[in-house]
């Protein structure tokens, strides 16, 4: 297990600006986000964003490209332009997301296609050694420990693969582990945070890391296929940068455990 952050963390702030800053946090790694730092196609970006990684002396973990397979009204998005860039940026792994319909309101035709789409670039990805991983997160098919292995199986590629975060509006440790546990095979890299779910706002309140690590310990001892994985942080309490450098500590220090 390696260590890194998603760009998205601090979307406010330069390819430069996050690269220091996770140098100086002695983290391993850069997850950088599609929306913002690396738009899809912009290879020119992509190319500086992989140097300036370079010489901080890091490495870029992934991709975290926000593509959507298919869109709300079943579309395909063209894959074409988001597969270049994360060549260009030097990585192997790619976060889409699984459509953008909610796994108990999508019905058979959507599902399919999707499967179908998801197969058809996990394929192209494959041609150029880049994985496919799946974000677990709502109003996709993978946004819950359910849909997840479901949909995995519906789409059925040696290709695709998923990230795995805990269900912040489900607090049971008991679901977010069996969950971990039952993707454990298919899972790349981690999300990592602590948040609080206020289920009458619907509101997260993001927490210092430190405070989740009863629940992290639990979720870091459950073991990943050989190979490298890395447990990515995103966002932290008030999007400030002094509270990244703490989590930072923390998610090392644990991290550093189970390499022990």
């Amino acid at each position: 297990m390696k260590t890194g952050i998603c760009s998205i963390t601090f979307r406010q702030l330069s390819v430069s600006q996050i690269a220091e800053l996770v140098r100086k946090a002695g983290l391993d790694a850069i997850e950088w986000g599609g929306d913002i730092h690396v738009p899809h196609g912009d290879l020119i970006a992509a190319k500086e964003t992989k140097q300036i990684t370079k010489d901080a002396g890091l490495t870029v973990s992934s991709y975290g490209s926000y593509f959507k397979v298919l869109d709300k009204n079943g579309n395909a998005e063209e894959f074409e332009p988001v597969l270049d860039t994360a060549l260009e940026l030097g990585t192997d792994t790619i976060r889409i997301w699984a459509g953008c319909q909610g796994s108990d309101t999508a019905d058979a035709t959507y599902r399919n296609k999707l499967a179908a789409q998801c197969r058809l670039i996990a394929e192209q990805a494959g041609e150029k050694n880049v994985r496919l991983a799946f974000e677990f997160h709502r109003n996709t098919m993978t946004e819950t420990n359910e849909s997840t292995i479901q949909f995995l199986k519906d789409a059925c590629h040696p290709n695709l693969y998923t990230y795995w975060q805990p269900i912040y509006w489900r607090r049971s440790m008991d679901y977010r582990l069996q969950g971990l546990n039952a993707l454990s095979k298919q899972i790349l890299n981690l999300h990592v945070f602590h948040w609080l779910y206020d289920s009458e706002k619907q509101q997260c309140e993001k927490r210092p890391l430190t405070e989740g690590v009863d629940d992290w310990q639990q979720y870091l001892a459950v073991e990943l296929p050989a190979g490298d994985h890395f447990a990515l942080l995103e966002f932290v309490r008030d999007n400030d940068p002094n509270q990244f450098l703490t989590d930072a500590k923390t998610l090392t220090s644990w991290v550093e455990k189970f390499r022990g």
